[in-house]
């Protein structure tokens, strides 16, 4: 990472100070002692005072011990988001999610391996609000990104398998791309047309009983039948007759709960944003 700017001068020549502290002896122990004992106090002047030491202090270890540095971003964010430096916050919590996930990768799996992934997790959210409360929404949709990857990570460092989370990132990267999740939903009708056109061709879909069914007419019925399922409007006159049918139509109906489900994640991220 490039060294910290700060418009304020005051603020950047604490960091100036925290680095000439940390060039002299070599070691950043006594500036994050410093920064402790800064970020004890309640005053304004001591709490950036002691972000800013953080800052140096992490900016030091970055190569040389990733686990602190990435906890010495954190304590950074916690005090700049305290004195609603929320852009210097965010850029603080967004590197330490990254060292954090970088300490994680190196070490052996197990429990500390997992505390650095989850460290990592909760870093990337407090990067998205600190970017979301200062406007840049931009911003804090890539590290709410940042932060779903970590934890897909996470939950496979714990073994777990998070399909869920998979499916979601796969059909629009989390709620966020809407032209992706689009090219999914046409793209599912497509395919299902297409089945529900040879199934009535094989005839494994019959007319109702108690119906009298317009006529099929090649692809585009196979057509009107998937968004029908798909959408659940149930405006269909024809019904599966065989198990194969009958389960590629239950599978319809879930992909087309789970595409609603995500179009209503996207109503959400919308009234969040404005």
């Amino acid at each position: 990472m490039t060294e910290q700017t700060f418009s304020d001068p005051i603020a950047q020549g604490y960091y100036r100070q925290g680095e000439s502290e940390i060039s002299t002896t070599q070691s950043a122990d006594d500036v994050l002692q410093k920064a402790d004992a800064f970020a004890r106090q309640d005053s304004r002047t001591n709490l950036m005072q002691a972000a800013c030491y953080y800052l140096a202090a992490a900016h030091f270890l970055e190569n040389r011990d990733p686990a602190k540095s990435a906890h010495s971003y954190h304590q950074a964010g916690r005090q700049l988001q305290q004195v609603d430096q929320f852009i210097h916050a965010a850029r603080a919590f967004l590197q330490a999610g990254t060292w954090a996930e970088q300490a994680a990768r190196a070490e052996v799996p197990g429990s500390t391996q997992q505390h650095l992934q989850h460290a990592a997790v909760r870093a990337y959210s407090r990067a998205n609000h600190c970017f979301a409360e200062a406007g840049e929404l931009d911003e804090s949709e890539s590290a709410y990104l940042k932060e779903r990857d970590a934890r897909v990570a996470w939950a496979k460092m714990q073994g777990k398998h998070p399909l869920a989370l998979l499916a979601w990132k796969t059909t629009s990267r989390y709620g966020t791309s809407i032209p992706r999740w689009t090219a999914w939903i046409l793209g599912t009708i497509g395919l299902f047309s297409l089945l529900y056109e040879i199934f009535f061709r094989i005839q494994w879909l019959q007319p109702m009983y108690n119906t009298n069914p317009s006529a099929w007419i090649p692809f585009w019925s196979g057509l009107y039948y998937a968004i029908n399922v798909t959408s659940s409007l149930a405006l269909v006159e024809y019904q599966p007759t065989h198990p194969i049918a009958q389960a590629i139509v239950m599978l319809n109906v879930i992909a087309g709960y789970l595409f609603l489900g995500i179009g209503i994640g996207f109503v959400g991220q919308f009234i969040k944003n404005r």
